[in-house]
């Protein structure tokens, strides 16, 4: 069955766009209900032509998930919300969920409190707090799905706070709080009316919550500027992707505010542009996303060490499901994706499952950071990926591996799965501390130097350019770890790992060491279920270590042993000008030299060199060649998806037209 659905300009450009009157007053019955015992939302009415068609059952999972969570997050009152600067990027998410979840009588009251900084920073905008980002993804909501069920002197607020705050851009509009330059983000040192910050989930929430407001209120001079920059936005995200790449961190907060444009934008292009943002964000999600875990490499990825870690699992999970634990940990936003009527395309939800043909092999480009918020379409991939998917693990690197000194990228990663758990998530470095796992987080020396990575499938060398540097590994303290000839092996579930060192010391337990990092350190968490593996260079110029996976049902752990240790090789005679290759136990091979910058890097997959040019041509590629689960060329503009017996096809003309058709 094919269904297909053409974005048509002619009715952009007719639509006059003005304050339009609310329909009849819904009733927080009409919204929510208990039906058999579960809580069934009604979401926000869509257009037909703007869905994605989902099948009965999905819908009847996503139903079970969203009972689950609107129970979990009312067990009780939360009483308000602390309204200070952008604190209510938590407290207006629950307090939504509560309302729909039987506590609206404390709810919706909280929800209306006075801002902490009515008087100091919004005065000219009714009390009403329009500046920080994370509290204006959440103010949209408000207004506009529950805006019936809150007090009308308030909804009223809000409207005259919104013309006002709109009447002009409000980036960088001279702010009367303004007090000069200094440390903090509020109007009082950055001098505007919104939020300066410019990471992608932040951008997203400020121009989106702009757009619908300049909308709501008639200011039709911003609502034009901010609707330029939306369709500009999904132009260069099928062109160069997301800047801020894959993060496990962010990921999921770059879904809410696209979420609410894709609900209440009026203007049909930009409610378009809204769905192929949408598309686009959960296809890339669906890629990393395995059975409730987020895989590497990652932009931003913050070091969380096990499923559900972040914000990409936690809310890609309420679509995606697939996992045999619930999510505890709720990111607060998962109330935008209960109360929208977007749903992904059904291909994008088989290729979260990983319902296509394994293994397979993804090459991968990445952008630089301000790529597509700044729509800079000219400078080319940053970052190389390759992902390969066996049939019971991930296992992704990018050719520059993690960043060294004060950097935010996760190089290295690996999901296997794991029937309690839902995956058995490792992780390594090159670096002193277990809890810098997936980056550097911005701090000094956890990172020991420069690192290179070559993957070829089942198999990759890694190398740092310092030769006395420390390793670390962490897993789950399920993964069994047995060392043998030289080689260290790791036996999870259904997948087994061979650690083969490169001038680096045997990796080795230390039980002083998962005590510490059970524990915790401060504000970071403690991780009591996993443990740590050491290792230390052992001088020279180079070190590291090749690594080698199997998976059932091709054999078993045994089995694969005995093949590493009789058939499998290093090839380290040149390890100290950073030259290292291994061939696996089926007679693939690997090897890398080791270059200044990624770029110089040169790589060998079963003796022919990897061409990094050619790997930059894709946002996706199947290695092999061919058709793959996902595909999309850079600058192409145009996403594929095929998984689980279904396509997905959205492409993004150079005016920002979005077209698609599900298969």
């Amino acid at each position: 069955m094919r269904s297909a659905h053409r974005a048509l300009a002619c009715l952009a450009c007719a639509v006059a766009v003005c304050p339009v009157a609310r329909a009849a007053e819904r009733k927080l019955s009409d919204v929510v209900c208990e039906e058999g015992g579960r809580l069934v939302v009604a979401p926000w009415p869509v257009d037909d032509a703007l869905r994605n068609p989902w099948p009965r059952e999905l819908e009847a999972e996503f139903a079970a998930r969203a009972d689950f969570i609107l129970r979990e997050q009312s067990r009780k009152p939360m009483g308000g919300a602390n309204t200070y600067f952008e604190n209510e990027k938590r407290g207006y998410g629950i307090l939504m969920a509560q309302a729909l979840g039987g506590l609206a009588r404390t709810a919706l009251p909280a929800l209306q409190a006075e801002d902490a900084q009515a008087a100091e920073w919004h005065r000219e905008t009714a009390g009403i707090d329009y500046y920080a980002c994370f509290t204006l993804k959440h103010q949209m909501r408000k207004y506009f799905f529950f805006g019936d069920f809150l007090d009308r002197a308030y909804t009223r607020r809000m409207v005259e706070g919104a013309k006002r705050w709109t009447e002009k851009d409000p980036l960088r509009r001279p702010h009367y709080a303004y007090k000069g330059p200094g440390p903090g983000w509020g109007p009082d040192v950055k001098n505007s009316w919104v939020d300066v910050r410019a990471t992608e989930n932040l951008f997203l929430m400020r121009a989106t919550s702009v757009y619908l407001m300049a909308e709501e209120t008639g200011n039709e001079e911003t609502r034009r500027r901010y609707r330029a920059m939306l369709l500009d936005y999904a132009k260069a995200l099928h062109r160069v992707g997301l800047g801020e790449w894959d993060s496990e961190n962010y990921h999921g907060h770059s879904m809410a505010p696209l979420l609410n444009l894709y609900d209440f934008a009026k203007d049909p292009a930009v409610k378009l542009a809204a769905k192929a943002a949408l598309d686009f964000v959960m296809a890339t999600g669906a890629v990393k996303y395995y059975r409730g875990g987020f895989n590497g490499p990652t932009k931003r990825d913050y070091n969380h060490v096990q499923p559900f870690g972040g914000s990409a699992a936690s809310m890609l999970w309420v679509y995606f499901g697939d996992c045999p634990v619930l999510e505890h940990a709720f990111e607060s936003d998962e109330v935008h994706i209960l109360t929208s009527g977007y749903r992904p395309p059904l291909a994008v939800v088989h290729l979260a499952r990983k319902n296509f043909e394994r293994p397979v092999e993804l090459l991968a480009a990445k952008a630089h950071y301000e790529a597509s918020v700044a729509n800079e379409l000219d400078r080319g991939p940053r970052y190389l990926e390759t992902q390969f998917f066996g049939r019971t693990y991930q296992f992704g690197s990018l050719v520059g591996g993690t960043s060294s000194g004060a950097g935010d990228v996760n190089g290295f990663k690996i999901m296997a799965y794991d029937s309690r758990r839902g995956v058995a998530d490792i992780q390594c470095c090159p670096g002193p501390d277990p809890r810098y796992m997936g980056s550097p987080k911005y701090a000094k020396g956890k990172i020991a130097g420069e690192n290179r990575v070559a993957q070829h499938g089942n198999i990759a060398v890694w190398l740092v350019a310092a030769g006395d540097a420390p390793w670390c590994w962490v897993m789950p303290k399920s993964v069994a770890v047995a060392a043998e000839g030289g080689v260290t092996f790791l036996a999870c579930e259904r997948t087994w790992i061979a650690l083969r060192p490169l001038g680096i010391t045997q990796p080795a337990g230390d039980a002083a060491r998962d005590a510490d990092f059970a524990r915790g350190q401060g504000n970071e968490p403690g991780f009591p279920e996993h443990k740590v593996l050491s290792a230390k260079g052992l001088g020279g110029a180079y070190c590291g270590f090749a690594i080698e996976i199997g998976e059932e049902p091709e054999d078993g752990f045994d089995a694969f042993r005995r093949d590493v240790l009789a058939k499998s090789a290093l090839d380290a005679e040149r390890l100290d000008a950073g030259v290292a290759g291994y061939r696996g136990r089926d007679g693939r091979a690997v090897k890398l030299a080791f270059g200044t910058t990624p770029g110089e890097t040169r790589i060998w997959r079963d003796g022919k060199e990897h061409d990094l040019a050619e790997h930059g041509k894709h946002l996706f590629a199947n290695a092999a060649g061919g058709d793959g689960p996902v595909s999309c060329r850079w600058l192409g503009g145009a996403l594929r998806v095929r998984a689980g017996g279904c396509v997905f096809e959205g492409s993004v003309d150079e005016k920002g037209r979005y077209t698609f058709t599900n298969e």
